[in-house]
């Protein structure tokens, strides 16, 4: 990557610009105070307990600064604009996922992928997405790379914005035993939270494979399938925590093997 774009690879003096992680409109959408402070922390997927000295610094200058002015200006910013209108309806629970059209899903599906990305190159994770998957984004005709699945909800919650990203997948078999083999390191699952509205970003790499909801939790939102996704009950309890609704969006989508 070195001083490349992100998503385009384009380098050289002046070509790269810090775009923000949570787009600007969205920050003063939340209305979040100028002394409000960002916790990034990196926790174990077993334990949830953090491995290493958290991260805290205000939410304005949570920027990335591998996008290029042509991204940040183009279609990136076109991007933002038709998002915004069928975004800010779902962050306030004036209308629901399920009343989206196809067009508006697939709007919300690359934003929400877009968002999530910036998050995770910008995180001390040290685990971001995969350049090829940037990539498949750019420019106005970008869509999702290939088997990347967008999920939400709407629901209560205790923050204006949350990130949580996990390496913690729930395996199922055909006889539906849970399973919880080797994670394949392309794997991902990122979960964002503005507001009512809950995002989760997942990819499992193995195509044979099936991601799979938790029954009356995860609403699929891109890409849509003709035949729906598989599900499974599982009885979940939210805990008090800032981030546990979001946590337990993320956490929770499987797959299923063959």
């Amino acid at each position: 990557m070195a001083n490349s774009c992100l998503f385009c690879g384009a380098n050289g003096a002046g070509v790269l610009t810090n775009e923000h992680v949570i787009p600007q409109w969205l920050l003063e959408h939340l209305d979040l105070p100028a002394n409000d402070m960002l916790f990034q922390g990196v926790a174990s997927s077993a334990t949830d307990t953090l491995i290493q000295s958290p991260r805290i610094h205000s939410t304005f200058n949570f920027v990335q600064g591998h996008v290029c002015e042509k991204c940040n200006t183009g279609w990136m910013s076109r991007l933002e604009g038709v998002a915004r209108p069928i975004l800010v309806p779902l962050i306030e629970k004036e209308r629901t996922i399920e009343s989206l059209a196809l067009e508006e899903a697939d709007i919300v599906g690359k934003w929400a992928v877009k968002t999530a990305y910036m998050h995770s190159w910008t995180s001390p994770l040290k685990r971001p997405v995969q350049l090829d998957q940037l990539k498949a984004l750019l420019g106005d005709g970008g869509k999702p790379f290939a088997g990347v699945g967008v999920f939400g909800m709407q629901s209560d919650f205790k923050k204006q914005s949350a990130y949580f990203q996990t390496g913690f997948w729930p395996q199922l078999s055909k006889l539906e035993e849970k399973r919880f083999d080797g994670i394949p390191d392309e794997a991902y699952k990122v979960g964002l939270q503005f507001r009512h509205l809950y995002l989760l970003t997942a990819f499992w790499p193995n195509p044979m494979s099936v991601l799979t909801l938790v029954k009356d939790l995860h609403i699929p939102i891109f890409p849509v399938e003709e035949d729906g996704l598989p599900d499974y009950p599982l009885d979940l309890t939210v805990g008090d925590g800032p981030v546990d609704q979001l946590a337990l969006l993320t956490k929770w989508l499987a797959v299923s093997h063959p």
